[in-house]
């Protein structure tokens, strides 16, 4: 299997594992705030019936209006309560109708006791009768009181089983996703640290010069595709490959023919490609260095332009290659008559200039003239 596969499905089966917890935890939830609401409830009820046996007492006490007022308010307001659904289970429901039937009874005897009173009868039937209804409240107030224990218990018991229940579902649902997840991504690893065992190897005998060795994958993944990748790359270096002290001279060569392009460019880029003086831009370059060398040092120069008369007249009767040799001879002349601290370029075409550094005065500017113009005359015979 392809580990793409492999690993789609480990991601598929921890992503059920991850929703099933979620959804365990989600109903875990539920299920507890279902069980605080029923004691909640509970307890509420528990309240009612504990305010319902206090205002009897009362109003057995005094059996006064506002007494039975407030009775007729407890006792309703227990009755509402105890219509509220929410999601008993069947024993539940029947303890509760339970209740509603006993808050009825206590309902009918507040009724009967107020209709008795409206009567007028002897001191000694009345003390009878309210001893006979005090008795049956009291009955009727510890049935309801143990109808609640019995809820109590019952709402405890049912919330423990399904607790349990729920809790060794869950349990046994992700300890078996989680085995089998741990499983499949086991044998994963095995077979992914396997394959690559073997490429490390096939790396490590191309990096000690084995170009003969082939790595053998039996499965069909990913991993062996690249392995095949891999032996062809060596297949392709052992054709290849060529000696490394030929590919060494081959490099010296052409390192030794760039150093050499780049000297002639650095040449070309400042000098006259015809004669090898200084071409305009970089005499003009070096007269503005010049210039500022002698204004700080108070030193005198001078700037001459030299011109070949009838220079045309030798290229149209002689050829352009005889002109170009006189610019040659011109051009060599001129530098060797020079001091060192002079310069000389050629400004373009048969036209040359010449920097005259460190002169004392007009004279040696005349003298020099005199001489440049006698060896360019020379160079005409």
């Amino acid at each position: 299997m392809m580990l793409s596969k492999r690993l789609k499905l480990t991601a598929t089966l921890c992503t059920l594992l991850t929703f099933i917890v979620g959804l365990s935890l989600i109903q875990i939830h539920n299920y507890q705030q279902q069980i605080y609401r029923q004691l909640n409830y509970s307890m509420k009820l528990q309240i009612n019936i504990d305010s319902l046996r206090s205002q009897l007492w009362l109003y057995q006490e005094y059996t006064d209006g506002q007494g039975l007022s407030e009775l007729n308010k407890r006792q309703t307001e227990l009755a509402q309560n105890l219509a509220e659904d929410i999601n008993w289970a069947i024993q539940q429901k029947l303890i509760i109708a339970n209740l509603n039937q006993l808050n009825s009874n206590i309902r009918k005897l507040i009724n009967t006791q107020n209709s008795y009173h409206s009567k007028q009868v002897d001191v000694s039937s009345t003390l009878i009768a309210e001893q006979l209804f005090k008795a049956k409240y009291s009955m009727t107030i510890e049935e309801m009181t143990e109808e609640m224990f019995r809820l109590h218990q019952l709402s405890i018991k049912q919330a423990s089983q399904t607790q349990q229940k729920l809790l060794y579902l869950v349990g046994a649902v992700l300890l078996l996703l989680a085995i089998l997840v741990t499983a499949w991504s086991f044998i994963t690893l095995i077979r992914f640290k396997k394959g690559l065992a073997s490429l490390k190897q096939g790396m490590n005998a191309l990096a000690a010069g084995d170009l003969t060795s082939q790595i053998n994958f039996t499965d069909t993944d990913e991993l062996s595709a690249l392995a095949d990748n891999f032996n062809k790359m060596k297949q392709s270096l052992a054709q290849i490959t060529i000696k490394k002290e030929e590919l060494k001279q081959e490099v010296d060569s052409q390192t030794h023919k760039l150093i050499e392009q780049q000297d002639r460019l650095i040449f070309l880029a400042e000098h006259d490609e015809l004669t090898g003086i200084y071409n305009r831009r970089a005499f003009i370059k070096k007269i503005d260095t010049a210039i500022a060398r002698d204004l700080r040092g108070e030193d005198q120069a001078a700037l001459l332009f030299l011109d070949l008369n009838k220079f045309k007249d030798i290229n149209d009767s002689l050829g352009h290659s005889i002109g170009d040799d006189v610019i040659m001879i011109i051009a060599s002349r001129l530098v060797n008559n020079l001091r060192a601290t002079d310069m000389v370029g050629r400004f373009g075409g048969d036209e040359f200039i010449v920097w005259l550094d460190m002169i004392t005065g007009p004279i040696d500017i005349y003298s020099s003239e005199f001489k440049l113009q006698f060896l360019i005359s020379e160079s005409y015979h």
